[in-house]
């Protein structure tokens, strides 16, 4: 029963085991799934037997592509989407061919609905939007980014920074303001993760993936990583 004042619960459109194959460490473990109509995608080590919170999985079909597949295993299919900068794609193995067909037209049906009735929001080839980005590759030698690429070289800790204000928190960790000590005209988000709930929920990969976007993408409308301390 939900409680009085709390916004109810999206339906459950499929449920069921599958086995998800780590981003990270490239094993296999089985989890029990849940596709709801608001294309959140749930994966848990047991079946819950009240509620859905605290999922080790939490995922979204959101405008994402669906792939069929034999490899590693029969009746594999993997999910693909555009997280950030970064494309993601996340492997599951089904129990049977027919299971496998079930889990894919549903997501399927479910990411075409949300996109549909996301009247803002522009429909994304993820190929395309990919492709659009230049990535720039700097040597050693290189100086062609001036300022970022002499920071680099400078040892940069904490102590270098004035914290200001939290702007955000989420379920990996939290952003906050700050103050470049050596220049009170520069400000930097910083971005503090937890690494024990990113191994917890099998986001090594991603958070590494994230990283390397950052410090490498060259385009107006991105951010770019300006340090890692």
């Amino acid at each position: 029963m939900e409680e009085a004042g709390s916004e109810p619960r999206p339906a459950i459109v499929k449920e069921g085991w599958l086995h998800k194959r780590g981003e990270h460490i490239k094993n296999w473990r089985q989890r029990y799934f849940y596709l709801l109509e608001n294309g959140t995608l749930l994966g848990f080590k047991t079946k819950p037997e009240h509620d859905l919170s605290d999922p080790l999985n939490n995922f979204t079909v959101k405008r994402c592509q669906i792939l069929k597949t034999e490899r590693p295993r029969p009746n594999t299919f993997i999910i693909r989407g555009l997280h950030w900068t970064t494309v993601i794609e996340r492997t599951f193995n089904a129990q049977s061919a027919s299971d496998r067909d079930d889990w894919m037209e549903a997501i399927k049906q479910v990411s075409e609905r949300i996109s549909e009735n996301s009247s803002q929001d522009v429909p994304i080839e993820v190929a395309e939007s990919v492709a659009n980005i230049h990535f720039s590759y700097p040597s050693e030698d290189d100086d062609s980014h001036g300022s970022r690429t002499s920071k680099k070289k400078r040892k940069i800790t904490l102590d270098n920074f004035e914290f200001l204000k939290v702007l955000g928190k989420g379920t990996f960790g939290k952003v906050i303001l700050c103050r470049e000590k050596q220049s009170s005209n520069h400000f930097y988000a910083i971005k503090i993760l937890r690494k024990d709930v990113i191994i917890k929920r099998d986001e090594v990969a991603h958070t590494l993936t994230e990283n390397r976007v950052l410090q490498r993408v060259d385009h107006p409308f991105l951010t770019v990583r300006n340090y890692m301390l």
